[in-house]
């Protein structure tokens, strides 16, 4: 593999190219352009695509960047994250232990209904009721209060400590959901794994090797739980076919009608689904 920075006139990009590579894909993340190929292609192939999709990878750059000016900073009190599909409001205070409660009011659960009788119009779209109330380990000996601990604590080193609970909480919430569910549609789809295991990936929701060991990424549990179904219903369905051909999304179809509205959800909220403690 080798990577090298590109510097052009009109848009500088990281050029990454693979042996194993058959394709050029080309990708815009986090306000940076990165094209992947193979080692056998031509420089001035890549740069005419480039090129080609100029328009594209400027609108993409133009698009995150306004994200960032109008994203507020996560993992602090009164911020608020996406927690099965809701718009969630992150509540700070200090206590005996730390801890995370999700307060729930009105929570609509979805994760029981049959698929198909959701139809796409019609699907559930909680109110912003819920509430992550993140408590934090109060100092020994301390007696001043939560607001007066607020003010004085270092606020970057607070929040990795929220963000340290977040993530414990979210990885025990995703092995109990992924546990309770995957036997379900194992069973309706007839499909097996060996095993499965609840981890954090930066740039996929699921996975499934050749050994049928499925994994799944724990901040699935921002996104709705029927969305949740889809995910296990797609890499279930690697267990037959370890690709992405017609065949494969034939029988996602067949035992998820609705994964094209999953689909659509993930891509519409994608830069709303963030994990990151920017500066």
């Amino acid at each position: 593999m080798s990577v090298v920075e590109v510097v052009d006139a009109e848009l500088n990009y990281l050029l990454i190219r693979s042996e194993r590579r058959k394709t050029v894909g080309l990708y815009v993340k986090q306000g940076k352009v990165t094209v992947r190929a193979p080692y056998y292609l031509d420089q001035k192939h890549i740069d005419a695509l480039v090129q080609k999709k100029l328009l594209w990878l400027k609108s993409k750059l133009e698009e995150q960047s306004q994200n960032q000016i109008t994203t507020p900073r996560l993992f602090v009190d009164g911020s608020y994250l996406w927690v099965f599909g809701q718009y969630t409001k992150v509540t700070v205070i200090y206590g005996k232990k730390n801890q995370v409660n999700h307060l729930q009011v009105n929570n609509l659960q979805v994760n029981n209904l049959p698929v198909n009788d959701l139809p796409v119009n019609d699907l559930p779209v909680n109110d912003l009721t819920d509430e992550l109330q993140i408590v934090l380990a109060k100092p020994k000996h301390s007696s001043i209060s939560d607001q007066e601990i607020l003010s004085r604590v270092n606020v970057q080193e607070q929040r990795l400590k929220v963000k340290k609970q977040l993530e414990k909480w979210f990885k025990n919430q995703a092995e109990t959901y992924i546990a309770e569910n995957l036997p379900y549609f194992s069973a309706k789809t007839k499909l097996t794994p060996k095993s499965f295991k609840v981890r954090q990936y930066k740039a996929r929701w699921g996975s499934c090797n050749s050994k049928k060991e499925l994994s799944f990424n724990y901040l699935l549990m921002m996104v709705p739980t029927w969305v949740i179904d889809y995910v296990i219903i797609h890499e279930l369905c690697h267990l037959e076919h370890l690709n992405h051909s017609a065949k494969f999304w034939q029988l996602v179809e067949q035992h998820y009608p609705l994964y094209q509205a999953a689909k659509i959800w993930m891509k519409t909220h994608q830069s709303q689904l963030q994990w990151t403690l920017e500066v």
